[in-house]
């Protein structure tokens, strides 16, 4: 594993982590239409940022069996 992997998974972390308070801030009943939209897009832009570091990671390491 090369030295910036770990620091790769932990950015994923940090990114699940705010997926996570966003996750339940949308689950409040009083959001307007607008607030969820933000927060949906947001959620989006997140999962995005998730793949993208991941794909990063695989780049690293390689795509090797398994």
């Amino acid at each position: 594993m090369t030295d910036g992997v770990p620091h790769l998974f932990a950015a994923i972390t940090s990114i699940l982590e705010d997926m996570h308070g966003l996750a339940i801030e949308g689950q409040r009943l009083d959001n307007a239409p607008d607030m969820q939209r933000v927060l949906v897009s947001q959620m989006r832009m997140a999962i995005a940022a998730v793949d993208c570091t991941a794909g990063e990671i695989t780049q690293q390491i390689g795509n090797g069996p398994g």
